[in-house]
């Protein structure tokens, strides 16, 4: 059955007929994205010592600068961060007055997190460093290949 292309043997169930990526094409953009995120990685290894905090630090203060309002147990479930670590990291980004934590709707228990204006400034030697390393990688794959990425980036993150 067409429909059945895309499974391996022994499976049961429907596929979506319009798939037409094979196993090693998906396996190409898994390795893509591990590349991609040692990339990141290594240019916030390399962030750390200018700013004097961790390689954990730093990401987290990326996330919440990248998606700001974000309540503490959002920022959790998002990280993955067991509540004590995550405590722990944004008791010292508060200290080092880099997030601003406010009363999120009616509930005066839930904070929401921001970047402050100490921590954009932290951030900007980083986050000027991994926008440079995309726009390079999306001059070099072309003008078509921004919608694209984008697009597949966003389905796979929903």
């Amino acid at each position: 059955m067409a429909s059945e292309v895309n499974q391996k043997p022994g499976e049961t169930g429907r596929v979506d007929p319009r798939l037409f990526l094979r196993e090693e094409e998906l396996d190409n953009g898994i390795a893509l994205l591990l590349a991609s995120e040692r990339i990141i990685a290594t240019i916030t290894r390399k962030a750390q010592k200018p700013t004097g905090l961790s390689a954990t630090s730093l990401r987290l203060l990326m996330t919440i600068r990248f998606e700001p309002d974000l309540t503490v147990s959002e920022l959790r479930d998002l990280t993955g961060a067991t509540t004590s670590t995550l405590a722990r990291l944004l008791g010292e980004l508060d200290k080092e007055s880099l997030i601003v934590k406010r009363q999120g709707g009616r509930d005066a228990r839930r904070r929401r997190l921001t970047v402050s204006p100490e921590g954009e400034a932290l951030l900007r030697p980083l986050v000027e460093q991994l926008r440079s390393a995309l726009r390079e990688a999306y001059r070099d794959a072309g003008a078509n290949a921004v919608s694209g990425t984008r697009a597949v980036l966003e389905a796979l993150t929903k």
